[in-house]
């Protein structure tokens, strides 16, 4: 019998629809599985296939319902045997319209609602969502332990639904272009310190932080800043008023990050939370040593100064003193960057990933 799968994700980070197009790509045609998307249509990524053309409020309340009768439309159409939702506003619409065809739904929780992100009045309004998405589903997918010990705190009757499944990577990404050519696209000097950070603009990632410790480093340290978001005018900005403008590149957002970040010599984040970040996984697999915050699952990922270095969120000082330190010990860097890379082809096995997905995919469709 084949299992028809249907991925459902909402207005998108590069990391989460980069996620959906891997699991897509995998299993889609593989076995007995017939994989489709469903998904706004200014997605970041490229999917292997043509979305289905479903939109997920990004608001807690309203236009909720139009995105439900939608996805209860495709469901009735595709005949499908399990929906797959990404995030916690795609899990309960799609919960709601799976209920209606009594369809399974299994949810990943990539990030959770913070506070100190999304603001209080919004992350209270959005509380109810964490334990009713474990509620509605067959099977919840924690993207880290961190996110997983949250959710078995605020669903606790439910906790035996809640699973830590790291995401995996997949191939290492190919780098397309040499260092030398990589660094004079970007104007930076070929024997010049350079910091890469692949990051959105927006509260959650605190650039303003990471400008911040780079106007403490030497005035020859570059950052090449990728990624796209609503703050880069006021970043900018900032850049100008500590007088690190003529020092940092802003690249934009681009789906393969991998020749900015194999031409540097350190992969930064200044986040005030993470889940398991793509861009971090995918930094180490290039053999980029890692300076970070340490925040939401980024321990499980780094182990300070044992295969990176992570410091306190919101310290500017902290962080410049991590990067110099990497900087100025370049075998102390590779040291850092073999032992992250030991541990993420431990952890962070992309077919257990796709492995696991397969087992409970054919458990929900039996279900």
């Amino acid at each position: 019998m084949t299992i028809r799968v249907l991925q459902v994700l909402s207005h998108s980070a590069g990391g989460i629809a980069r996620h959906v197009a891997q699991v897509t790509e995998a299993l889609d045609g593989d076995d007995d599985f017939e994989v489709d998307v469903a998904a706004p249509p200014d997605l970041p990524v490229e999917m292997p296939k043509a979305p289905l053309e479903v939109t997920i409020p990004r608001g807690a309340l309203r236009g909720h319902r139009s995105a439900i009768d939608a996805l209860s439309g495709l469901l009735g159409d595709g005949h499908y045997d399990v929906i797959h939702a990404h995030g916690l506003r795609a899990a309960t619409d799609s919960a709601r319209a799976a209920r209606r065809l009594d369809i399974p739904t299994l949810v990943t929780v990539h990030n959770l609602v913070r506070p100190e992100i999304a603001g209080t009045i919004r992350s209270v309004a959005y509380r109810w969502s964490e334990p009713l998405a474990v509620w509605q589903s067959f099977k919840t997918f924690a993207v880290s332990e961190q996110i997983g010990v949250h959710l078995r705190r605020v669903a606790r009757k439910q906790s035996s639904k809640i699973e830590v499944l790291y995401l995996g990577i997949g191939e290492k990404p190919e780098v397309n272009r040499e260092r030398a050519e990589v660094r004079s696209s970007l104007d930076v000097p070929i024997a010049a310190p350079l910091i890469v950070t692949v990051s959105r603009l927006d509260p959650q990632k605190a650039l303003h932080v990471l400008l911040r410790a780079l106007s403490l480093l030497s005035p020859d340290v570059y950052l090449a800043v990728v990624g796209k978001g609503a703050l880069e005018d006021k970043l900018r900005s900032l850049a100008d008023e500590l007088g690190i403008a003529e020092r940092v590149r802003w690249v934009g957002f681009t789906p393969n990050p991998a020749d900015q970040i194999a031409a540097g010599d350190v992969f930064a984040l200044s986040s005030v939370w993470e889940g398991i970040p793509l861009a971090a996984q995918e930094a180490i697999s290039l053999g980029a040593p890692v300076v970070a915050t340490a925040v939401g699952g980024l321990p499980e990922l780094v182990e300070d100064r044992v295969s990176g270095r992570l410091v306190p969120p919101n310290k500017p000082v902290a962080l410049a003193d991590a990067l110099s330190h990497v900087l100025a010990s370049p075998e102390g860097a590779r040291r850092y960057a073999k032992a992250a890379k030991a541990r993420l082809d431990d952890r962070f096995s992309t077919e257990r990933m796709l492995d696991r997905l397969r087992t409970v995919y054919r458990e929900a469709a039996g279900a």
